[in-house]
């Protein structure tokens, strides 16, 4: 039906404008098209199976005329090819630079540029390993090259952008049916004095190539989502300092209406192929004891009612508050059986008398003849239930997911600190804090986790404390001369060329005089206190100034000490 409403549309227009079609040459209602090596058809845009025929078995380029035809092919569909720029780099390798006779350098695209050239033709002695697999890895990805789906302008846009000091990536998605789908591919490799950015502009380098330079016919009044797994990146649009390039490159990003967001670097894995090795499995697959210490805080109620729990895990399944801030590792935290728990929780005074309490439905059990800490879990009993025998309470969440906190027993705690604290790199109090509370309860916890991370050995002698300064005091005198206070004061020069002004205030009395200098050179200001204030007046105990260099000279000194 939509395809009827478009092609009514055309014929009107055609019709309008006084145009006619030749029947013979028209075709109408397609599955799909062949336009320009590409298959235009309902699922979205793919390359022409027939175009690529050859690519299956082109022969490896004995030289740089056949290296270059072979890349020139290459990059017509590299919209279809992720991190194309990296893999296609030692093939650009070979086609960079030439060496003369005379050691200088002639770039390829220039032939006719002065100086003998040496024969360079044949590159079969210069075609390494890495050549081999690029070459492979680009025959390959063309013929399994992916159908890319159309761009939906009232539909939001999600960009994921990367950067190394290999190129620049970039993939541009939509949602279709609950999944995101690739729109476009974009990448490239860098210039010389780009290799020498700091990896964070570098990121920011890719986040403006992508936007402005590459996606903005699909960007440009558009809302979408940036996520980055580089997380200075996302205070780009706030609080960074930027020098004048981040700057002229932050006005140019000022024209698109986006929203940065943080994704960790195992979760980038479209934009960050461009940058990082390739995983060797998708899946990582855990023992049952394993999948039990990972999901502690990770049954969560989804819509319909039924609980769920995962079996198996996923880098991108992990939800994101148990990624966010820091990517935790499964072998990091203390694995332990449901079996276990149930003991161990049955040993501990306070959960053993919890479970007595949710057990007969009586919270009043807390208060009676109850160890350290129950009265607190009597304050928690709206939030605690029973899973499989096991104590959990229904914790707060970043968003409208409902976690699962397990109630920890006491033996287990300093295990689980020691495993977020120590090994996910000495985080703060309150990050620790945050990485605990996602996943774990007990009574006190907060005080626990500050303690732990305030008396960690590591953390005192490697983080810096703050310095602490003197509190600010009132000025205090106790007669005429006791304290004088001097300061200059700068205005427009007179006829006579001066303009500094000398004020002398006496603090107790607030007795003030004006004397007027040539400058405010340290010579010039002992002068006028002596000759003009000192002779009338006599010596101050103290003078106070604002420590400027006129005032704290050494002359000035040698002055005070008569």
């Amino acid at each position: 039906e939509e395809h009827e409403q478009r092609l009514e549309k055309v014929l009107k227009r055609l019709h309008e404008e006084g145009l006619k079609l030749s029947l013979e040459k028209c075709q109408f209602c397609l599955p799909s098209v062949t336009y320009l090596g590409h298959v235009v058809s309902a699922e979205g845009v793919s390359t022409d199976p027939r175009k690529l025929e050859a690519v299956a078995s082109w022969p490896r380029p004995r030289n740089v005329t056949e290296l270059r035809s072979f890349l020139g092919f290459c990059s017509y569909y590299r919209r279809f090819v992720e991190g194309f720029a990296k893999i296609a780099q030692p093939l650009n390798k070979l086609l960079q630079k030439e060496t003369t006779e005379e050691g200088c350098k002639v770039s390829d695209k220039n032939p006719s540029a002065p100086g003998p050239r040496k024969a360079r033709e044949s590159i079969q002695g210069e075609w390494t390993s890495q050549c081999e697999g690029a070459f492979v890895k680009l025959k390959e990805s063309l013929t399994r090259a992916p159908v890319l789906a159309y761009a939906d302008p009232h539909k939001p846009y999600e960009l994921h952008v990367d950067a190394s000091r290999e190129g620049l990536g970039g993939v541009l998605y939509q949602e279709y049916g609950g999944l995101l789908r690739p729109v476009a591919y974009v990448s490239r490799s860098l210039a010389p004095s780009e290799k020498n950015y700091p990896t964070h502009k570098l990121e920011f380098l890719a986040l403006k190539w992508a936007v402005v330079d590459k996606l903005k016919d699909y960007l440009y009044g558009a809302e979408f989502v940036i996520k980055t797994d580089n997380n200075p990146l996302t205070y780009i649009l706030t609080t960074a300092k930027l020098d004048a390039t981040g700057h002229r490159w932050l006005a140019a990003l000022s024209g698109f209406w986006f929203s940065l967001k943080y994704r960790p670097g195992v979760n980038n894995r479209d934009a960050d192929a461009l940058s990082r090795r390739p995983y060797t499995t998708e899946w990582t697959q855990l023992t049952p004891d394993g999948v039990q210490a990972l999901c502690q805080g990770t049954e969560r109620r989804v819509k319909g009612g039924i609980e769920v729990e995962a079996i198996g895990v996923m880098a991108a399944a992990v939800p994101e508050f148990y990624c966010n801030p820091t990517q935790l590792r499964d072998e990091s935290l203390p694995t332990f059986s449901r079996q276990d728990l149930k003991a161990d929780q049955a040993r501990d005074p306070v959960i053993a008398l919890t479970i007595k309490a949710l057990s007969a439905n009586q919270r009043e059990i807390l208060l009676t003849n109850s160890p350290s800490g129950a009265r607190l879990v009597y304050k928690e009993w709206e939030r605690l239930k029973m899973l499989d025998g096991v104590v959990y309470r229904r914790g707060p969440s970043a968003n409208s997911e409902e976690i699962q906190q397990l109630f920890l027993p006491t033996k287990h705690r300093e295990s689980v600190l020691r495993s977020l604290h120590d090994e996910h790199g000495h985080l703060g109090a309150e990050r620790t804090f945050k990485l605990v509370r996602d996943r774990f309860y007990w009574p006190c916890m907060r005080a626990e986790v500050e303690s732990y991370c305030h008396s960690c050995l590591r953390c005192i002698q490697r983080k810096t404390l703050p310095t602490r300064t003197a509190p600010m005091s009132h000025l205090q005198s106790q007669g005429p001369m006791d304290l004088v206070c001097i300061d200059f004061l700068c205005l427009e020069p007179d006829a006579s060329g001066q303009g500094n002004i000398l004020i002398v205030t006496d603090h107790f009395t607030r007795y003030a005089q004006a004397f007027s200098t040539k400058d405010q050179r340290a010579p010039t200001v002992a002068k006028v206190l002596m000759e003009k204030f000192f002779v009338h007046y006599g010596l101050p105990r103290r003078i106070h100034s604002d420590q400027g260099r006129d005032f704290e000279s050494r002359l000035v000194g040698q002055l005070l000490e008569l």
